[in-house]
């Protein structure tokens, strides 16, 4: 008892005083601190501040509150040990932030992108592994270095701390130049969004309702199709387009390309080529539905297809402007896991993924609809909002658009067969279920209410399959053809889905909603109803890559023939994205 007692009596032992030990404690927990709280955050906003609801400006108050009180703690819990136990606390917290920027900023790991799409973390171990490697190689180092000498570990800490705050401040005023500090200005801060109010207020007329199921390649759909062959009869009145291709690979800009016709090269960012997409149109879809007198309700996120919502509120019905709330602690705690998935070692990453529409609680609007009034992209929100409010005629409206943008079938899976929400074991079978049972619902009730036949009834979505990552050309050489079903007015009763081969894309969907209306589509283009079904057509497809080799590239592909079949795609052109984010 008394050998035990003199070993813990000289770990405890210090002959250093207060004075020697402070800025240790205290460089180490500024270095913890700024690395992870307040810089790390920071240059997460900066380049993803098109996703960013809230402003730069209320997140760093946040953090700099945040940061100083897990300042104080560290920095007090430091103070409170001596000895070889001082050394060892101060060697753990300054390993970790030694480890943690290393991670963030060298490792370059294919897992930093919280874009969605699920991770095969098994096809990980390796750089698993190497990243295990890093932060036990760095941990042991510490401690040899303080096993050899003191003086030398203190100095050395020292160094390294001062070192890591200003290559992150160096990096920060860079950061700053390159995006333009007024532009982090406005990010996130304008009053004007998505409205959820009129969601199910169709007219008692001419309604063009567009369920937009994201990511739902036409194979996700025959697979469901084979799963479900009741939904054939229930699509009876449907033609299946299954040689439908898009636009882009991804949702942003593959959306506001259809709506406006206006390409994106990434040469410019995204918030100037929205502005100049919706200022600019080389359709001006939107507005020739709505100045024609029909109401036009586009429910998407706004920061994704519409960049600043106020450039759409003179033919978007459903946008509003109000004074936004912000939940800072859940901002703090988004930020923070976002922060923590970006700087902890590989094997632990998989525990702090979230997807960027976890973000939308983080600011609210109270509207006249329950809750949220801003539209996030929830299908099980939307279902719960259905299932409270029901279809309900609006007798003043002449015709109607509705866009309705929905999962489908992008990951992350997060509901049921039933559209219940679900926090594990979800499948892309089990949402895309829930998804069309909504769908299959709201058609009964457009039944109920004697308005079906009368409406156009279109499920398609934005894109297909994702790209591969594997990091080469490989990446992009693969069929992606979109799902495209079509109930026109005027059908009603048919036994079965029709199937079409035509060759279609989504410049002939614009075109054909156009003359839904009884408008001129000859400015737009040829429709898919003029098109015959064995007549020749050229597409065109725009893939990116997103990881290795060919991750700031994007590829054109020429279509000829059958999309399903990639040895009609033929490679045009490629060219390098100035501006890469997705």
């Amino acid at each position: 008892m008394g050998i035990l007692k003199d070993k813990l009596h000289a770990l405890w032992l210090d002959k250093r005083p207060l004075n020697i030990r402070l800025p240790l404690a205290a460089l180490g927990a500024f270095t913890f601190v700024f690395t992870f709280i307040l810089f790390g955050p920071c240059e997460i906003y900066i380049q993803n501040k098109q996703e960013m609801p809230f402003p730069f400006s209320a997140m760093v108050w946040t953090l700099l509150l945040g940061g100083l009180l897990v300042f104080a703690v560290l920095f007090g819990f430091l103070l409170l040990l001596r000895g070889k136990i001082f050394n060892y606390a101060v060697s753990v917290l300054f390993a970790i932030t030694v480890a943690g920027y290393l991670q963030g900023n060298l490792l370059g790991l294919h897992s930093k992108t919280l874009d969605g799409n699920a991770t095969n973390w098994l096809d990980n171990r390796f750089s698993m592994l190497i990243s295990l490697l890093l932060w036990f190689s760095i941990l042991a180092a510490v401690f040899l270095l303080l096993y050899v000498s003191r003086k030398v570990w203190a100095r050395g800490i020292k160094l390294v701390c001062g070192i890591l705050i200003g290559a992150q401040l160096v990096a920060f005023v860079v950061l700053l130049a390159q995006n333009g500090p007024h532009h982090l200005w406005k990010a996130g801060r304008g009053d004007a969004y998505v409205s959820r109010e009129g969601m199910f207020e169709i007219a008692p007329k001419q309604n063009v309702i567009v369920f937009l199921l994201d990511r739902m390649d036409n194979q996700y759909m025959d697979s469901e199709l084979e799963l479900h062959p009741e939904w054939r009869e229930q699509l009876g009145d449907f033609t299946y387009y299954h040689n439908f291709t898009g636009s882009y690979s991804n949702t942003r800009p593959a959306i506001s390309y259809f709506l406006t016709g206006a390409q994106h090269d990434y040469s410019v960012p995204w918030e100037t080529y929205f502005k100049h997409a919706w200022n600019n149109p080389k359709y001006p879809f939107l507005p020739d539905i709505h100045d024609a007198g029909f109401q036009t309700n586009v429910y998407t996120e706004g920061t994704y297809v519409f960049g600043d919502s106020k450039d759409v509120e003179d033919f978007v019905d459903n946008i509003r402007s109000s004074q936004r709330t912000v939940h800072y602690d859940e901002l703090f705690r988004r930020i923070m896991e976002m922060s923590i998935y970006r700087y902890a070692p590989e094997a632990l990453q998989p525990f702090f993924q979230i997807y960027t529409g976890d973000l939308g609680n983080i600011v609210t609007v109270e509207g006249e609809v329950s809750g949220n009034d801003i539209y996030i992209l929830d299908d099980v929100t939307f279902w719960r909002d259905y299932r409270e409010q029901g279809l309900q005629i609006d007798p003043e409206a002449n015709g109607a658009f509705f866009y309705y943008h929905l999962n489908g079938a992008h990951t992350p899976y997060c509901m049921d067969e039933n559209a219940e929400a679900i926090s594990e074991g979800a499948t892309l079978d089990a949402q895309v279920t829930g998804t069309m049972r909504m769908i299959f619902r709201y058609m009964d009730e457009l039944k109920e209410m004697g308005l079906y036949e009368d409406t156009t009834i279109i499920i398609t979505t934005d894109h297909g399959r994702p790209p591969k990552i594997n990091g080469d050309i490989g990446d992009v050489s693969d069929s992606r053809v979109c799902t495209l079903m079509i109930k026109p007015a005027g059908v009603s009763g048919n036994p079965t889905m029709q199937v079409s081969n035509k060759e279609v894309c989504q410049d002939n969907l614009r075109a054909s909603i156009i003359s839904y209306f009884g408008l001129d589509a000859s400015a737009y283009g040829r429709t898919i109803e003029s098109i015959g079904e064995d007549e020749p057509m050229t597409r065109y497809v725009w893939i990116r890559g997103e990881a290795g080799e060919v991750g700031n590239k994007l590829f054109t592909f020429k279509i000829t023939g059958d999309a399903n079949d990639f040895s009609n795609w033929e490679l045009i052109d490629e060219l390098t994205m100035v501006y890469t984010g997705l």
